[in-house]
């Protein structure tokens, strides 16, 4: 005889997180602007000096909350980890860091600001949050050659409870990317 616990299977479901960034870039001589589609562009296509595009979203892929909660990490690398009674699992969801392209000036004082917490929902109203991991530094002189551009990554860590609190869906958000040249 076969027993299935359908409560028990429904927080099985994964809790899934991928969301885009809204980007923008500045500078003191051009204006900027988000093409919509992770990129940016100048108003004045004349010369352009500087330029953001997304690689990857910010994934933290699909996990069980467990009985006591805690938190997933996902390094700038996309590495994932889990503590407390996370458990992690394996599915067709990509886990990664944010990963952005820039393209500026060489040798030129670059100044990076993030939301310091980022609200993902589900369909069903559920929210949580999640505080990015900035292991790279936010000010910083662009490498040389960074004209022909270099990237800039973005880790995060989730914090969530446990599984009779949190509600099992596929979770998204957005989170915004400043960048400014001086």
């Amino acid at each position: 005889m076969c027993y299935f616990d359908w409560t028990y299977q429904k927080f099985l479901l994964a809790i899934v997180m991928a969301f885009p960034c809204f980007l923008f870039a500045q500078n003191k001589l051009d204006n900027e602007h988000s093409n919509g589609h992770g990129e940016l562009n100048q108003d004045n296509q004349e010369e352009r000096r500087i330029s953001i595009t997304q690689l990857s979203d910010l994934s933290f892929g699909a996990f069980y909350p467990g009985e006591f909660g805690g938190s997933i990490e996902v390094t700038k690398n996309g590495t994932r980890s889990s503590n407390g009674s996370v458990i992690l699992l394996h599915s067709e969801l990509s886990v990664s860091a944010a990963v952005f392209e820039i393209k500026c000036p060489s040798n030129t004082m670059i100044h990076i600001m993030i939301d310091s917490k980022i609200e993902l929902q589900d369909r069903v109203s559920g929210t949580i949050f999640c505080e990015p991991i900035l292991t790279e530094p936010t000010e910083f002189v662009s490498p040389n050659n960074a004209e022909s551009g270099f990237l800039y990554s973005i880790g995060a860590k989730l914090t969530i409870q446990d599984a009779s609190f949190e509600s099992p869906g596929i979770y998204s958000g957005r989170f915004n990317v400043f960048i400014v040249l001086e």
